[in-house]
């Protein structure tokens, strides 16, 4: 009988916990977004989670991260990196990166929605370069190791780069069931180029673009390039150097 107590209580012990990591989750959901432009809300209700049995908690987290589209029709983006640059002029003066940043320039080529059945509301302030380091991208879901703890820098939506150096810069579309557009444009983020990955010295000017679904039209809670394919056409063994005007750089 004592063994049996004890085991009881040991059950219910963890399933306090779960509840209280539960709320922690819900609460982390709703207050963990970077941008404003990224600011949603989960609807979901933490005072309900505490009456789910273990299966069940389970059971939900399975759903949750398999309930956005399906990665067997994604929509296909196409970009390349044309370069990283210091400054570029506008008619209100010289933009500057700051100290040990620079601006990394990015050409989307095309979004490629003919394969989903819906439409894609495609929002390029949701592309952005994860810069965390080891330390970040590591450990549990409420200290590191949550994409609300990566070091993630996103595209400026400011149209000014585009229009300073006369070419299309992204902005947000509804792409249509079946179609395909080519030519998005330039996309812009400033980013660190004193290696915060601690990677390879010889590729810290060589970014990679994810983006987020969080929980927009498609994707769980948090979710990176669900249902996206996103492809960076430039030569694997391509190299970058820092340029002081973004001018010098080859915008085609």
């Amino acid at each position: 009988m004592t063994n049996l107590l004890a085991r009881q209580s040991r059950i219910a012990a963890r399933l306090h916990a779960l509840c209280f990591d539960a709320s922690i989750l819900i609460l982390g959901i709703n207050n963990a977004w970077e941008t404003p432009s990224l600011e949603e809300k989960s609807t979901m209700k933490n005072s309900t989670l505490c009456f789910l049995s273990v299966p069940l908690l389970i059971t939900g987290s399975l759903a949750l991260s398999g309930c956005g589209r399906s990665t067997s029709a994604p929509t296909v983006v196409s970009y390349h990196q044309v370069g990283v640059c210091k400054a570029y002029e506008t008619p209100n003066g010289t933009e500057q990166a700051k100290a040990n940043e620079a601006f990394a320039i990015f050409k989307i080529e095309t979004v490629d929605n003919s394969k989903y059945d819906d439409v894609f509301n495609f929002d390029p302030g949701r592309f952005y370069v994860n810069q965390s380091n080891a330390q970040q991208m590591s450990g549990n879901q409420y200290e590191h190791g949550s994409v609300y703890s990566w070091n993630r820098r996103f595209v400026n939506k400011d149209p000014r780069f585009g229009k300073a150096l006369g070419v299309k810069y992204v902005a947000d579309a509804t792409i249509a069931k079946g179609e395909k557009i080519d030519g998005v444009g330039f996309a812009v983020i400033p980013l660190a180029t004193n290696n915060p990955t601690g990677g390879p010295e010889a590729d810290k000017l060589n970014f990679q673009l994810a983006y987020d679904t969080g929980t927009s039209d498609r994707g769980s809670v948090q979710s990176v390039n669900e249902g996206i394919i996103i492809t960076k056409t430039n030569a694997a063994d391509a190299k970058y150097t820092l340029v002081e005007n973004c001018k010098e750089l080859s915008l085609l």
